[in-house]
């Protein structure tokens, strides 16, 4: 049998070459880069070859439509709209807040940033293809306004979930008419096909290199919108970075922090030089970003996919949280934080800090820390850790806010729920960095040559990379940035030891999600006497690392360096952790050295498994050809824990 990785099939067209042995056991980690299972890609969908669709920003791609009677019904309803189409910068953008299982009901709102002084009237038709249909309006409240000029319209949303799929096909009064956009629901028993992104922007790439990885159009955001059109993601999990807003540093208003050399007057510049032009910078970046003119496939993804997201550095700038706390409470940094709260809450969460805990998220002891608890159906529930609202060099989060997230967890988590799936922005298993953060940290007190001569290429890597913020050299706030780095160990390994708490207690299995670090990986917390029982381990923790969506792969030294110190490590008694070899195989079929990290951009596609033993399966879909959006998978399969009463209350639930 090939040992090629390819894309799989269409469902219902056998291809040639097609796998056909049987699916391994979830242990079994070492086949899952060689022998995907075919079944679970045709019932997921996520790999089947589709053609290449044009891609029209502001327009539903018309893969889903409602049958041409109901088609023509929705119509009519829109044109009913009086339209008076306006300037529409940012939007739609989907958000989703939760499933009422109770009450049947989905929630979740949609965003618009337009010059509308008056509020504009969204109007949406709920379909299915067994021909059922209502058409709902919805009204919106006002956010904020930039400038008194562009105001942030936000329409909550409350749509009653049916026994099957449905299909919301959407149009508001600001746009020109006949501009529809459409999203999927799953039905009420189901849990939902989840996508996971993270660092969605360029930093540090030279514009050659961008060109040959396919910018401006990001092939992998077409990679993601054919497999879409193919089988519909229900949500949109952002890990981190939706945008980068490094370029700041590059800016006209930042020359007087850059150029000047003297530290305390560096320190003491104003407030009032940075108010204005940061208010802009910020606001124009999200307008490049996330608009349909700027940025047209994300615009396309976010109008068609509802999102849950949790902010990491580049939200910010590059490394924040992770500069000594005097730089940080200068004026040129409040202001900065200041701006990117303000935009990140309103274009990311549909909120503002005010209101922001009334809107559901978990306030931490800052109030620029909130994080995120809901649930992708009655199995599977999601925690956003703001990993960023309050971090410094000595807390990721604070005491207290640990304390807040776990009570949450106890009291909202539903007692359906099998998985709970940890989003970190930087992952929680991972190489450790300790020669790098040791390196760095001394890097004004080596001889650069000899360092370089110590270490090879890992030399070249760090050599003369400077931090245009703070003349740190610039892989130090990607090291202090790290849950293993020196000065986050002991919290990470309390966060852990209350998540193996929670395990034991509600026999839910726990599962890490992250990005941040440009390449993608799997790795594992597990009882050691316990290797052959993955489903009575209550320590057993998967992570999946899933990054970058758009930004370039790092320097192959500094893989290759991480691979080969990825032995596995004692946690905390009998629980050790490790890194998988599950990229065996490149995406292009060629066999590989380093099988714990690979450097090629990337997403996850995920579901949860009801008929495969209540698994949580991740595919990792991988870059095949650099510029190109053809991608390949890998699968992490994630068993359900059997744990306890609990886990006995599980199985009566399932049989």
């Amino acid at each position: 049998m090939s040992q090629r990785r390819q894309e799989m099939p269409m469902p219902g067209y056998p291809q040639e070459g097609q796998y056909s042995q049987r699916m391994p056991q979830p242990q079994d980690y070492s086949n899952y880069s060689t022998s995907p299972p075919i079944e679970e890609f045709n019932r997921l969908g996520v790999n089947e070859h589709s053609h290449h669709r044009p891609h029209h920003p502001g327009q539903e791609s018309h893969a889903h439509q409602f049958p041409t009677e109901t088609q023509r019904q929705t119509e009519q309803q829109h044109e009913a709209l009086q339209h008076h189409p306006s300037n529409v910068v940012i939007g739609p953008l989907l958000r989703y807040d939760r499933i009422d299982h109770v009450a049947k009901v989905w929630r979740g709102s949609c965003l618009i940033v337009s010059d509308d002084t008056k509020p504009p009237v969204m109007s949406l038709h709920i379909g299915s293809e067994r021909g059922a249909s209502r058409t709902l309006h919805a009204h919106p409240e006002l956010l904020d306004v930039y400038r008194n000029e562009f105001h942030f319209w936000r329409f909550p949303l409350e749509i009653p979930l049916a026994e099957h799929d449905q299909t919301v096909v959407y149009t508001a009064t600001c746009f020109v008419t006949r501009i529809n956009f459409t999203f999927h629901l799953p039905a009420a028993q189901d849990n939902m096909r989840f996508l996971f992104y993270s660092c969605n922007g360029f930093a540090d790439v030279s514009k050659p290199l961008q060109k040959e990885l396919g910018a401006p159009n990001h092939p992998l955001w077409q990679d993601v919108l054919d497999k879409h059109a193919t089988m519909p993601f229900h949500v949109l999990i952002g890990g981190g970075d939706q945008l980068y807003s490094d370029d700041m540093i590059e800016e006209e208003f930042m020359k007087p922090w850059i150029t000047e050399t003297d530290i305390p007057k560096r320190m003491a510049l104003p407030r009032s030089m940075f108010e204005e032009p940061m208010e802009a910078f910020y606001f124009n970046n999200y307008v490049n970003c996330f608009g349909p003119k700027g940025n047209p496939l994300v615009a396309e993804a976010f109008a068609s996919i509802p999102s849950v997201n949790m902010w990491d550095d580049h939200d910010i700038i590059d490394g924040y949280g992770s500069y000594p706390s005097d730089m940080q409470n200068t004026d040129l940094f409040l202001v900065l934080f200041a701006n990117a709260v303000r935009f990140y809450l309103l274009l990311q969460h549909h909120t503002t800090l005010k209101r922001a805990e009334a809107d559901g998220m978990i306030r931490g002891t800052l109030p620029t820390c909130n994080s995120v608890l809901t649930n992708l159906g009655p199995q599977v529930s999601l925690l956003c850790l703001d990993a960023r609202g309050e971090r410094s060099k000595y807390d990721i989060c604070r005491p207290e806010t640990y304390h807040r997230i776990f009570d949450s967890l106890y009291r909202m988590v539903p007692p359906t729920t099998r998985h709970l799936i940890v989003v970190t922005g930087v992952p929680i298993i991972y190489p450790r960095l300790t020669l790098f953060e040791s390196a760095m940290g001394g890097i004004r007190d080596f001889n650069l040559a000899t360092l370089v001569g110590k270490t090879g290429a890992l030399g070249d890597i760090i050599n003369g990379q400077l931090n245009n913020w703070n003349g740190d050299p610039e892989l130090l706030d990607d090291m202090n940035d790290h849950w293993g780095a020196a000065g986050h160990e002991s919290e990470r390994r309390l966060f852990i030891e209350r998540l193996q708490k929670f395990a034991k207690h509600r026999s839910i299995r726990v599962s890490f999600i992250a990005g941040d670090v440009h390449c993608c990986a799997a790795g594992k917390l597990y009882s050691k006497d316990m290797r052959e029982k993955e489903e009575g381990d209550p320590h057993l923790m998967m992570q999946v690392v899933s990054s970058a969506i758009v930004n370039a792969p790092p320097p192959q030294a500094l893989l290759t360096y991480l691979g080969q110190n990825a032995t596995p490590v004692s946690f905390n008694g009998n629980t050790e952790e490790k890194m998988f070899n599950i990229f065996k195989m490149s995406p292009n079929g060629n066999s590989r050295t380093n099988q714990k990290l690979m450097g090629r951009r990337n997403y996850c596609a995920g579901y949860f498994d009801k008929e495969g033993s209540n698994k949580l399966c991740f595919w990792i879909q991988a870059e095949i050809d650099p510029g190109e959006k053809r991608t390949a998978g890998y699968l992490l399969a994630v068993p359900q824990l059997l744990f306890g009463p609990a886990g006995l209350q599980h199985l009566a639930y399932h049989y």
